[in-house]
């Protein structure tokens, strides 16, 4: 058993000490989490690195330029969205098998293999319960505390990530503003290699990402404790 109790699920806790022990779980099992899902954050930094080293290097400059955009280039459009959302989806999926390790035994045990842990049933069992999980929010009267934790991380979320993937926005920056020339009729030389350039530093930041969206998982993985004491009560 973890011998620091105050992080214990079952608990009662006000909105600042849902954050602050979310992040405190956090860190103290960062090693075990890092060995748990790392496979799943370079395939969740590929995927990210692909879909927009495509976006920005062929469906950017034509959504810029076209007044009327076609349907297959629309197509293109979902399916890069739907890459991210699925990968983004994989990536919090690192988190679910050792906060229901946590949620049991009060520890978040070592994975016993170099490949870490896949919880995909876990995974799917938890989205199958997500709507009832959120009733049941409502229910303990946790919304509130629900709505403004996640603002909170969604703010600390975009700050961390401007600060430690400040290649990927200046990448970013720099592909918007050469797509606007291309638009413009302006020559712009884009190095031929414009693809992989964007490829390798959006997977490098993306494995990063990976583990800045884990965060998130653990103030809401408190917020549940405090749903799971009121309906205690």
């Amino acid at each position: 058993m973890d011998k620091n109790t105050e992080l214990t699920l079952r608990r009662n806790r006000s909105i600042q000490a849902v954050i602050r022990d979310g992040f405190r779980l956090y860190g103290q099992y960062f090693s075990r989490l890092l060995r748990s899902s790392w496979i799943q954050a370079i395939i969740y930094a590929l995927v990210t690195g692909l879909s927009m080293a495509y976006f920005f290097t062929y469906l950017l400059p034509p959504l810029m330029s076209d007044y009327h955009i076609s349907s297959k280039l629309l197509i293109w459009l979902g399916t890069v969205v739907a890459f991210l959302i699925a990968a983004i989806l994989f990536a919090f999926a690192g988190g679910v098998a050792p906060l229901h390790d946590h949620s049991l035994t009060d520890n978040i045990r070592r994975p016993q293999h170099w490949w870490g842990r896949w919880p995909w049933k876990l995974t799917f069992k938890g989205l199958t319960k997500l709507p009832r999980m959120l009733w049941k929010a409502v229910r303990s009267h946790q919304l509130g505390t629900l709505i403004v934790v996640s603002l909170i991380m969604l703010l600390l979320v975009v700050i961390v990530m401007l600060l430690l993937m400040m290649p990927a926005v200046i990448m970013g920056i720099a592909n918007v503003e050469a797509a606007a020339g291309w638009a413009a009729g302006d020559e712009v030389d884009m190095p031929d290699n414009l693809f992989m350039l964007n490829f390798a530093i959006f997977s490098v930041c993306g494995f990063l990402q990976a583990y800045i969206h884990l965060t998130t998982l653990f103030p809401l993985y408190y917020i549940w404790g405090n749903v799971l004491m009121k309906n205690k009560k």
